[in-house]
Order: C-alpha cells, then sequence, then structure tokens
C-alpha cells in the first residue's frame, strides 16, 4: 500500500477526534494531544483561530522517512539511511489530506505545519520549496549546522529563504532545546547566534521568523515551549490582543468588534470572526451582551446580537436571546 494512502485512512480518525484553519503535526503520536490542549486554550482566549488539529501518525515506523538525508562533519549521516521522503508527504497533503478536508469540514485557506527531530524534514521542505502549501512553519528540536546532500547546512538554506523577497507571506518558527546542545558541536550553537544575527538587518519583511535556544528545556519537553511559541510567532500576541474593554465603552460595540475583526481577516487573507462564548471568559461575543444587559444598553445591545447572528446564524441560544430581547 502506498504511504499517502496508508497515512490517509489513520486521518479519518484521528481528524474526527479533534477540534474546527488547519494545523498539521508531523508526530501524531506525541504531538496531537500536546497541540489539540494548546490551541483549544489559546483559541478560546482569543489568542488565535479556532483550528482543526490533524496528526500524522507514525506507529508503523515511518517516522524517520520524513527526515532530510544530513550529513554530520565527520561524513556520516545524521539520521543513518532513513529519509529523503519529504516531498512524497507534502504529495500527501496536496493531493489526499487537502480535498479530504475541503470537502469534509469547514476549511478556509490558512495552514501551519508542526515537524520535530526527523518530522520537521517536510516543514523545511515546503517552506523552501512548495510555499503556497503552508503559512505557517513550526520546527522544534531544529538542526541548522548539519550539511544537505546539496553541501548548504540548514542554517544557509534558511537564511536564503528568509532573505529571498520573492517568497510569499509567511510565519516561521525554529526551536532547539538547550539541554540538546550540550551534547552537540559547538557549531550547532554558533549557526542559532549567526543565524539570527544576519537575520536581524536582512529578512524579508514578508517573512515573519523566530530562531531561539529553549533554556534549561531537554529534547522532547520543549514541545510544549516549543509549540507555544510557534504559535506566538504565527498569531503575535500584539495583533491578537483583542480590546474588548474598548469595545465595551464605546458608542457602537458592534461596529468596533467589526471593525476590529474585518481588519485581522484583512492581515491573514481569511475570515476571522468573534467568539460566539467561552470558558468563563467575558471577551466574546454573548459576554458583551450579557454585559450590555446590566448597563441597560439595550440599543447597542441589540445590534451585537445581530452582529452575532450574522456570525453564527444557526446559534440555538442567539435565536433565543432574540425572542426574549425585543
Amino acid at each position: 500500500m502506498k504511504i499517502e494512502t496508508y497515512l490517509y485512512l489513520y486521518h479519518q480518525i484521528i481528524i474526527e477526534t479533534s477540534i474546527a484553519i488547519q494545523l498539521s503535526s508531523m508526530d501524531a503520536e506525541y504531538l496531537f494531544e500536546i497541540t489539540s490542549s494548546i490551541v483549544k486554550i489559546k483559541a478560546s482566549r482569543n489568542e488565535m483561530p479556532e483550528s482543526i488539529i490533524v496528526g500524522i501518525p507514525n506507529n508503523t515506523g515511518k517516522r524517520s522517512d520524513m527526515a532530510l538525508q544530513l550529513i554530520k562533519n565527520d561524513g556520516r549521516k545524521f539520521f543513518g539511511n532513513n529519509g529523503g521522503k519529504s516531498k512524497e508527504y507534502l504529495d500527501f497533503f496536496r493531493k489526499e489530506l487537502y480535498p479530504f478536508m475541503e470537502g469534509n469540514y469547514r476549511v478556509n485557506s490558512h495552514k501551519t505545519i508542526i515537524g520535530m527531530s526527523p518530522t520537521f524534514g517536510p516543514v523545511l521542505e515546503a517552506f523552501w520549496n512548495e510555499p503556497d502549501l503552508f503559512n505557517g512553519y513550526i520546527v522544534l528540536a531544529a538542526e541548522l549546522s548539519l550539511k544537505m546532500n546539496s553541501g548548504e547546512t540548514i542554517a544557509q538554506k534558511l537564511l536564503t529563504s528568509i532573505q529571498d523577497s520573492l517568497h510569499p507571506n509567511a510565519s516561521i518558527y525554529i526551536g532547539k532545546a538547550g539541554n540538546d546542545l550540550k551534547r552537540r558541536p559547538p557549531e550547532e550553537v554558533k549557526a542559532f547566534i549567526i543565524l539570527n544575527q544576519k537575520l536581524d538587518s536582512t529578512a524579508n519583511p514578508k517573512i515573519n521568523y523566530k530562531v531561539e535556544i529553549l533554556e534549561n528545556e531537554n529534547h522532547y519537553g520543549m514541545s510544549i515551549s516549543g509549540i507555544q511559541h510557534g504559535l506566538e510567532t504565527i498569531y503575535s500576541t500584539a495583533t491578537w490582543n483583542v480590546p474588548y474593554r474598548d469595545f465595551w465603552n464605546s458608542e457602537n460595540p458592534a461596529n468596533e468588534i467589526k471593525l476590529f475583526y474585518d481588519s485581522l481577516s484583512d492581515q491573514y487573507g481569511f475570515e476571522i470572526v468573534p467568539l460566539e462564548d467561552s470558558f468563563y471568559a467575558g471577551q466574546t461575543l454573548l459576554g458583551t451582551v450579557r454585559r450590555l444587559e446590566r448597563q441597560g444598553r439595550i440599543k447597542e445591545l441589540k445590534e451585537v446580537l445581530k452582529l452575532a447572528t450574522e456570525y453564527y446564524p444557526n446559534s440555538k441560544e442567539l435565536k433565543n436571546l432574540m425572542s426574549r430581547i425585543k
């Protein structure tokens, strides 16, 4: 059975258990729950859009197939004889996963890919050679000083790509555990430092990037901070600081909410809508309705309700509120 078809069958199982943009983790057995939990909390607090999490399972021992073929300074292969199939995985995304998602789920055009250690192969392959496939890239346990078959190091290739003025808009996070570097040659630390220094003044402004060493973190433990920092690179805190208190104090809260989310949607290139409600959070549409009701601002409340039903036309709670508040 082809690898693409095999993975496709497992996707149907994993996607049905997930939450509704797309984030694809290349290590479903290990990173799926972590990613899902982080996204659930961040999205529920207006820090990023609600998302569908897709996991690539590797319980067939295929994890290292995704690795880039990397060479150490002494000429030995970093991942042994494994790797070299990153393009096949990207082909699977393009030909099988995306059509399946588009045919069965309400998805938009913004997509992020996450890979760790050997599975960051497809992440970098897409960033370098197929940038239309993803908008966000999260590389965990990165290797920057190792050479590829082309003779370039990963750091050199990243520098060229992030400097490239023709590269489409994208966000990329590259992280490494500090404890990993204690067991790696000094060239690896140097590669992180030099890459950051060179990018400080030469990066393409269309590429939002972060390259960092996570001190006191171990190889797999860094995945928690790495995914968080990666998502913050794609959805920056400054941009996603939704000023609900300003909305509440304005003369026309509904208009201010709409203007903010229209601007956010224009920035990211897909429709982003405010949360209808959330767990113990007032900074939502229904939270705004409840606040305006307590303040006796019925005219403004009705305008917010009308806006909310445009975003969520099938909401039973909104319909009940509309019938109660005349």
